[in-house]
C-alpha cells in the first residue's frame, strides 16, 4: 500500500539519519496517529542493523525485561542472560553494538516504542539507565539512531523533550505527529481502495472519524458512509465502541477528571472557559483540572480558543478531535439493548434534524483545524493572521462569532460555515443576522479597519441580492482541500 503524506516528518528522519552524529529523535501524538508506521516506513528503507522495542500497558517489569531480552535474540542472535535490571539490558544492548562493524553510511537504529509504558512504573529505573545509554556510549559515537515514540504526549514532553535532569537537552529531533488533514484523509481513502471518495464523503468521515489513520483503515471500501458508521459504532462487538474507552484510560493516570472534562465541553460546542469548568460539580479549579486540561490540550483533544481583544481572560476550552466529538454525542449513551432492537441505527439518525444541526458545528469545528487552507484559498497566505472568536457581552441576538480571522493588512474576515447538501440560500433574516454581527463587533470593539463577511459552505451560496451585498468570499468545501 501506497505511504501517504507524512513527508515533512520523513524529511527530519532522512536529514537526522544522514548527520555525521548520533541522533536522539522523540516522536510523539495522539494514540492511533500513525507513529509506528512513520518510524517503520522509514526504517524499512534503509539496510542497516535495528533493534526495536515496544512497551506493553500495565506490564510487569519482569515482562518489559523478558521482551527486552527477546528482541536482543532476534537482533543479534545471540545467547541473551535474564536481565534483572533495565541498567543491566542497556549494558548489554551496549556491548552487543560494540561488536558490530557497520559500512559507511550505515547506523545502527535503535526503536523504542510506547516508551512511557516502559519508563512510568515507579522506580523501575529504565530513564536512568537510558539516560546512562546516551550519555555516555550513544551520544560519543557518530552511528547511532535512537527513536523514542509515545502516545502518552505529557509524559514524553515532561520526561525527555522537557526533561530537567540526565535527558536535559538532549533530544536532537522532535517530530509531533498530528491528524491528517482532510486532502490527506481523501488521499488515503483512496489509497485503501475506496471509490468515488467525493469532498462530501471526506467530510462526513472526518466529523466522525478525523484524520485517525488507523480508525480510517477499517473503514470497509464496499460500504457506505452511513454502513460504515453502523458497522464500527452501532453493532454488537463494533470495534470503535471499545477504543474510546480505552484512549483515556491508557494515556492519563486520573483519567476520569479528563473524560469529565470532555464530556462536559461536549454538551457545550461553542467551548468553556476554566472558570465555567470548575464550576462542574465533579471537577473545581485547581492544580488537578488545569494539569489535565494542559495534558488534553498537548495530546491534541482539546483546543484553546481567545476572544478578539482579550489578552488572557475568556480562554474558552473546546473539543478538537472529532472521534471523540462523534463518540460522546452519538454513542456513549446508546446501550447494546437499544442497538439490539433497532438494526441500522445510524441509517436513521444520519437523517435526523438533531444529526443534521450537530453536523454543522462538527464541520465549524473541522474548519478551525484548516485556517491554513482557508487562508490560501481568500489568498491571503503571506499575510499574518490570528484567529478568534468574540461575542457581545449583552448577548444580543446574533452577537456571536465563530472564526474571526484578524488579519495585518487591516480586514478581519467574518468566517460563516454552513453545512448542507445543497447549495445555501441567505434569506432576509439570515443576512439581517449577519449585518448585525458586523455593526455590533465594529460598535463593541472599536476596530477601525474594514470588515468582510466569507461564507464557506458545502456546495456553494445561491446568487441573490442578499449575497450580492453582504458575501466578499465565497468558498465551497474544494478551499479545505488544497
Amino acid at each position: 500500500m501506497k505511504f501517504v503524506s507524512r513527508k515533512e516528518e520523513l524529511d527530519i528522519l532522512e536529514r537526522k539519519y544522514n548527520q555525521d552524529s548520533s541522533s536522539f529523535v522523540a516522536v510523539y501524538g495522539r494514540r492511533r496517529i500513525g507513529k509506528t508506521e512513520l518510524v517503520n516506513h522509514f526504517v524499512r528503507s534503509k539496510s542497516c542493523p535495528l533493534f526495536s522495542v515496544t512497551g506493553a500497558y500495565d506490564a510487569s517489569l519482569k515482562s518489559h525485561l523478558d521482551n527486552f531480552a527477546n528482541k536482543c535474540l532476534l537482533a543479534f542472535g545471540c545467547e541473551t542472560p535474564s536481565f534483572k535490571s533495565w541498567t543491566n539490558a542497556f549494558l548489554f544492548l551496549q556491548m552487543e553494538i560494540e561488536k558490530l562493524s557497520l559500512e559507511d553510511g550505515c547506523k545502527f537504529t535503535i526503536f523504542i516504542d510506547e516508551l512511557p509504558w516502559l519508563a512510568q512504573m515507579k522506580s523501575s529505573g529504565f530513564k536512568s539507565a537510558l539516560s546512562l545509554f546516551w550519555n555516555d556510549f550513544a551520544s560519543k559515537r557518530d552511528d547511532i539512531f535512537l527513536i523514542v515514540c509515545g502516545s502518552a504526549t505529557s509524559w514524553i514532553i515532561n520526561h525527555i523533550i522537557e526533561d530537567r535532569g540526565s535527558l536535559a537537552n538532549r533530544v536532537t529531533a522532535i517530530i509531533h505527529l498530528k491528524a491528517f488533514s482532510l486532502s490527506e484523509t481523501k488521499e488515503f481513502l483512496e489509497t485503501l481502495g475506496h471509490k468515488g471518495v467525493t469532498h462530501k464523503v471526506t467530510v462526513d468521515y472526518y466529523m466522525a472519524l478525523g484524520g485517525i489513520a488507523h480508525y480510517l483503515v477499517l473503514l470497509d471500501k464496499e460500504k457506505s458512509f452511513v454502513q460504515n458508521m453502523d458497522m464500527l459504532f452501532f453493532q454488537q462487538h463494533a470495534v470503535l465502541r471499545v477504543e474510546y474507552y480505552n484512549l483515556f484510560s491508557t494515556l492519563f493516570k486520573n483519567h476520569q477528571t479528563h473524560e469529565n472534562i470532555i464530556n462536559h465541553l461536549c454538551s457545550r460546542w461553542s467551548g468553556l472557559s476554566l472558570s465555567q469548568l470548575g464550576a462542574k460539580k465533579d471537577l473545581q479549579v485547581g492544580a488537578t483540572l488545569s494539569k489535565a486540561l494542559r495534558e488534553l490540550e498537548e495530546s491534541g483533544f482539546l483546543v484553546k480558543r481567545q476572544k478578539y481583544g482579550q489578552k488572557k481572560r475568556e480562554i474558552l476550552y473546546s473539543v478538537g478531535d472529532p472521534f471523540v466529538y462523534f463518540f460522546t454525542k452519538w454513542v456513549s449513551n446508546i446501550s447494546m439493548i437499544e442497538l439490539s432492537q433497532n438494526k441500522n441505527y445510524f441509517s436513521t439518525l444520519y437523517l435526523s434534524s438533531s444529526y443534521r444541526s450537530w453536523a454543522g458545528f462538527a464541520f465549524e469545528n473541522i474548519c478551525h483545524g484548516h485556517l491554513y487552507q482557508i487562508k490560501k484559498a481568500l489568498d491571503i497566505g503571506a499575510v499574518m493572521t490570528r484567529s478568534y472568536y468574540w461575542s457581545a457581552s449583552d448577548d444580543k441576538k446574533g452577537s456571536q462569532i465563530d472564526i474571526l480571522l484578524d488579519r495585518d493588512d487591516d480586514v478581519i474576515n467574518i468566517i460563516e460555515c454552513k453545512y448542507y447538501n445543497k447549495e445555501f440560500m441567505i434569506s432576509k433574516s439570515y443576512a439581517s443576522n449577519l449585518i448585525n454581527k458586523s455593526e455590533l463587533f465594529y460598535e463593541k470593539s472599536k476596530y477601525k479597519g474594514s470588515i468582510q463577511v466569507v461564507m464557506l459552505t458545502s456546495f456553494g451560496v445561491t446568487r441573490n441580492s442578499y449575497s450580492d451585498e453582504i458575501v466578499a468570499k465565497n468558498l465551497t468545501l474544494a478551499a479545505l482541500f488544497d
